[in-house]
């Protein structure tokens, strides 16, 4: 009787450690479905290779806003430059003038020697051998249009404070020549008539003067 008691309670424990050995790899194997699960989803540690993807996906995301903003500046760019060049040859125009440029305003392979911007916002260049070559300001790269800008605006502004001048000189001139010919004008509409009616020392001695004439002529 107490051999089967003892044969009992050895069996219940065995069964009872044989019942928590198998929850417990239940759990285990629950577990590492769940960090699987969590892994493929993205909820889990990042692997080896998404770690290194990450900058790569940052570099990408960077490119792609650099080159929008960069066709939206070049865009910009080159429409600036044409509105410009438009412009500059109005004002060289009606100004009447031309500038002898820097040679170290285009790159030192051109072998630029002289360097012209005409009336008509035309670069004329003459390189080491004599040979003529004439563009459109508008049709040269940026850094040479910007380069041209630089050493033209500080030219510009001198040549038309010369320009302004030579147009205040003649405009007084202009103003005396109007003053006087407009006093000939009201001496010929008075008439000898009314000249010989005026009063005052001015008057009076034109009429002298002028009795003197008739006086001589008739003694003759």
């Amino acid at each position: 009787m107490a051999l089967n008691c003892l044969v009992s309670n050895a069996s219940e424990r065995s069964s009872k450690s044989l019942g928590v050995r198998l929850l417990e790899k239940v759990e285990v194997e629950v577990n590492r479905s769940g960090d699987s699960a969590k892994t493929a989803t993205g909820e889990g540690p990042p692997s080896a290779a998404q770690a290194s993807s990450d900058p790569v996906q940052e570099s990408l995301k960077v490119l792609n806003e650099e080159a929008l903003q960069l066709s939206e500046f070049l865009w910009q760019e080159e429409k600036l430059i044409k509105e410009l060049c438009g412009l500059l040859k109005q004002v060289l125009r009606q100004l009447n003038i031309s500038f002898s440029l820097p040679a170290n305003a285009f790159p030192q392979t051109w072998n630029a020697q002289k360097i012209f911007l005409n009336d008509e916002a035309h670069l004329i260049l003459i390189n080491d051998r004599n040979e003529i070559t004439s563009k459109a300001l508008e049709d040269y790269p940026p850094q040479v249009v910007f380069n041209i800008v630089s050493f033209l605006i500080p030219e510009l502004s001198k040549s038309l404070t010369s320009y302004r001048k030579k147009i205040s000189l003649r405009i007084g001139l202009f103003d005396k020549i109007n003053q006087e010919l407009r006093n000939l004008a009201n001496t010929f509409a008075s008439g000898p008539k009314k000249l010989e009616e005026r009063t005052g020392p001015v008057a009076d001695g034109v009429k002298q003067a002028l009795q003197a004439q008739h006086k001589v002529q008739g003694e003759g």
